[in-house]
């Protein structure tokens, strides 16, 4: 039992220490982000549900945070200030799964072709979840869930401020501005404060999996010897099923897809299963908070349905390519070594890179300086 334990802790260490770099280049990139662009910027754009407002709405989503519960946040705020319904949605989606640690992490343990079908296939998600919201569009409810997202916007207001809040107008100004790389180390360290528990029990989970649990219990859940086109619905099916059961968002689903593809799943149940971030129980609840359970539970059945018909449609389009990867047994325990190569140096420059930011977040912690006149300057 005790070896088994060593076992699981090192090959957890060891996924970790493979995807750190990525980690924090992805968070030092959206903590930048999110002090460059204000969000009421974002807001003004993502009024009315149109073609033009919910793509720019997942370009913008990597503003927020690759964390999918910080995200859920981001996400309320926008709500309350006017966003569209779909544009808010779809914010949601590209703030997680077009984040750059996002692909990092799937482009690490899966391969390209996973990072990729991430990328392609938010264009199908976003649409089955538009197509979802336009025949079910319930008007009531949604105005009902933007005045309780209003009110616990008012209830959270003085918690923790915009990274944005009082700094000067101009891009380029804040660039320039000490003030706002303080505010960047505030916020990555806050990135960090966030996701630390996801990561946590998402690397443990996935170390734990890969160690401990025999190849039968995957057999006994994803069933291998049925026709293709119902084994394809199937795994697509039981990929968001999969992940309610979990407590990891996005940033931790990345290792646990990686044993589950090892042990195998098929590729629409693995991009299902990425997709499924925002229905885990945590964002569900989340969710509860702000809008009430009724609507947490209308958009966790949109985000269920679009992922799971998201995962169909990138197996087909990859299958029809010949895309599709050979899964090899043993990949997550290669992957889990520690070795002098690329990930070392990469580690060395993120640790570098993570250290500075931290020693200015020290700097920023204090209380924020007030409104300056530099504040309202224009672009």
């Amino acid at each position: 039992m005790i070896d088994q334990i060593g076992q699981t802790l090192y090959v957890s260490a060891g996924l970790f220490w493979k995807a750190f770099w990525a980690l924090a280049f992805g968070y030092a990139f959206s903590s930048l982000i999110q002090v460059l662009v204000p969000r009421e910027v974002i807001a003004k754009y993502l009024g009315h549900t149109g073609l033009r407002q919910t793509v720019l709405a997942m370009l913008l989503g990597p503003a927020s945070s690759a964390c999918s519960f910080a995200a859920l946040s981001a996400g309320r705020a926008l709500f309350a200030k006017g966003a569209a319904l779909v544009p808010m949605m779809a914010f949601l989606f590209g703030s997680t799964n077009l984040a750059p640690p996002v692909a990092a992490l799937a482009w690490i343990f899966l391969g390209w072709q996973f990072a990729l079908a991430l990328v392609v296939g938010s264009v199908a998600h976003v649409a089955i979840m538009a197509v979802i919201v336009g025949l079910t569009y319930p008007n009531k409810m949604v105005e009902r869930a933007r005045e309780d997202a209003a009110k616990a916007g008012e209830k959270r207001a003085g918690i923790r401020g915009e990274p944005s809040e009082g700094l000067p107008r101009s891009w380029r100004d804040k660039l320039w501005s000490g003030e706002a790389w303080c505010r960047v180390g505030v916020t990555y360290r806050g990135e960090w404060g966030m996701i630390w528990k996801d990561l946590f029990f998402g690397f443990l989970i996935a170390g734990a999996v890969a160690t401990l649990v025999p190849d039968a219990v995957f057999q006994a859940i994803f069933p291998r010897e049925l026709p293709m086109l119902l084994l394809v619905l199937i795994h697509a099916l039981l990929g968001p099923a999969l992940a309610i059961l979990t407590i990891i968002g996005s940033m931790g689903n990345g290792p646990l897809a990686a044993v589950l593809w090892e042990n195998g799943v098929l590729f629409s149940g693995i991009v299902a299963f990425l997709y499924a971030d925002f229905v885990v129980i945590p964002s569900l609840h989340i969710n509860a908070t702000y809008y009430g359970w009724r609507f947490a539970a209308y958009l966790g059945a949109i985000f269920t349905g679009s992922a799971i018909g998201a995962g169909i449609i990138m197996h087909a389009l990859f299958w029809a390519l010949g895309m599709i990867p050979e899964s090899k047994a043993g990949r997550v325990q290669e992957l889990a070594q520690f070795r002098i190569d690329y990930v070392f140096f990469l580690n060395l420059a993120a640790i570098t890179i993570t250290g500075v930011l931290i020693w200015l977040g020290w700097q920023g912690a204090g209380p924020r300086k007030g409104r300056t006149a530099t504040a309202n300057r224009s672009d």
